[in-house]
């Protein structure tokens, strides 16, 4: 297990979440003995749950939203996200404020963890509790450590330099450089096997609002897929389907999900219980229209289709003007408007990474019939596809990614690791010079902020207008 230490200063309040500066502020003046307060299990359970909280996934969707071709500026925008989605974001807070905000916000995470994780194994409580606290913690750590690769470094390569420093420990004077890709994906598959050593073994009824040992291993399923490691992506996957738990639904138990009536198919979810963080992103709390689903994405969707209702709304209605199309994906629930949960790993994204892996392995019988099962259960009539050859499947599996998952912060990341590129039809742009970013551009990997440099002289910047 790779030793690195690590500390991020801070330097810039555009690395901060709005809101969410007072707690993510680090300094050796600013912060509590972990001596005193983590004095036992209970103690660690509440840092364990900020923990949670810092991981900072909505901030996935949003940029995979913006920086992809899932939406447009909205009627009421006021310049909210115009340097992302014009592809003319830097490193520093004014221009890249959104692109470098995973870099402090995840490293903050990452810090708490290791505060725990020095903890976690001495002080009293429930010894039933220990292991599985241990299991989260190492967990959120192999997530937050795949989160910063995804953002910034290149697509999967084992011997690229430039990967991201591996936080396993606080450190306040360190000066880290860049681990390689294999050094990290080294860490976070040793901490997924760790903490799937120490999960019980899940049941019906689970806590999905915990990390456990079936959400792990559809994670591990994720990471599978990002290595281009198709028949362990299929092993892994089947483990989560073949378990019977959270099994896909249609109709109006699907819809249910976006509104949080019920949390079927949902195996990891963040709580959010009286913030409007997430619908926010797309649609204010006032009714403006800050971004609206592309035409691109609103086309590729059959009228029969569940998700086109539950996923795009048009105005008037829930204070948004006629004629206005909106996200209705996270606009609403019993506890509010944009109140919603943030649905972090689905039953439906495994079948569609298990459906790939399949194309990928030429198996093209059962990849079609994982992606068949899927689209019955959104499409009323559907009739089942064949496919006549691997690259006609992966792009139906590709198209069906952009339709299911949408804002929930894959296509950006999709498109990136199949060496795709970003082609907005030219009714959702402004202007031609942001309607297309070519396959492997240097704006794939975003930047690693300004302001670090600051703290750290090793750190080295990614390739680009940075």
């Amino acid at each position: 297990m790779i030793k690195n230490k690590f500390f991020i200063l801070l330097a810039s309040a555009a690395l901060l979440i709005s809101g969410c500066k007072k707690e993510l502020d680090i300094s050796p003046t600013d912060t509590i003995d972990p001596d005193r307060a983590l004095q036992n299990l209970d103690a660690i359970r509440l840092g364990l749950n900020t923990a949670y909280a810092r991981y900072g996934r909505i901030n996935t969707m949003y940029i995979s939203s913006l920086l992809s071709d899932e939406t447009k500026f909205g009627p009421d925008n006021g310049g909210s996200g115009q340097f992302d989605f014009r592809y003319q974001y830097g490193s520093d807070g004014t221009t890249g404020g959104n692109v470098i905000s995973a870099f402090g916000n995840l490293y903050s995470m990452l810090d708490m963890v290791a505060r725990l994780m020095e903890k976690v194994d001495e002080v009293p409580g429930e010894e039933a509790q220990r292991p599985i606290m241990k299991a989260e913690l190492l967990s959120l750590r192999a997530i937050g450590h795949f989160e910063l690769l995804n953002w910034y470094s290149k697509p999967y390569n084992a011997a690229d330099p430039l990967g991201v420093p591996i936080l396993l420990q606080s450190c306040l004077t360190c000066k880290p450089a860049r681990n390689t890709v294999g050094e990290v994906m080294t860490q976070i598959e040793a901490d997924i096997a760790e903490a799937k050593a120490l999960f019980p073994n899940v049941t019906a009824g689970f806590d999905d609002l915990r990390l456990n040992k079936l959400s792990l291993t559809a994670f591990e399923a994720r990471v599978a897929l990002y290595k281009s490691e198709w028949q362990r992506a299929v092993d892994l996957a089947t483990t989560v389907i073949s378990s019977g738990i959270e099994p896909l639904v249609s109709g109006a138990a699907y819809q249910g999900i976006w509104t949080d009536a019920n949390t079927n198919e949902t195996l990891f979810r963040l709580r959010y219980e009286n913030n409007a963080a997430v619908g926010n992103l797309w649609t204010a709390v006032s009714g403006n229209v800050i971004f609206s689903p592309s035409d691109k994405l609103t086309a590729s969707y059959s009228a029969n289709d569940v998700r086109l209702n539950a996923f795009i709304g048009v105005g008037p209605t829930g204070g948004i003007g006629a004629g206005k199309r909106f996200v209705n994906k996270f606009f609403n629930s019993s506890r509010g408007g944009r109140i919603v949960d943030v649905k972090a790993i689905r039953t439906a994204e495994v079948y569609l990474i298990r459906a790939e892996a399949y194309a990928e392995l030429n198996n093209l019988v059962a990849g079609a019939a994982d992606l068949n099962f899927l689209r019955e259960r959104r499409i009323t009539g559907y009739v089942n596809q064949t496919f006549g050859d691997k690259a006609a499947l992966i792009n139906a599996v590709l198209d069906e990614r952009f339709k299911e998952l949408a804002f929930e912060g894959f296509r950006f990341f999709d498109l990136k690791r199949r060496n795709l590129p970003v082609q907005r039809l030219a009714s959702d742009v402004d202007s031609p010079n942001w309607q297309t970013l070519s396959a492997g551009n240097d704006r794939f990997t975003l930047p690693i902020p300004a302001s670090e440099f600051l703290a750290n002289p090793n750190m080295v910047q990614n390739p680009g207008p940075y």
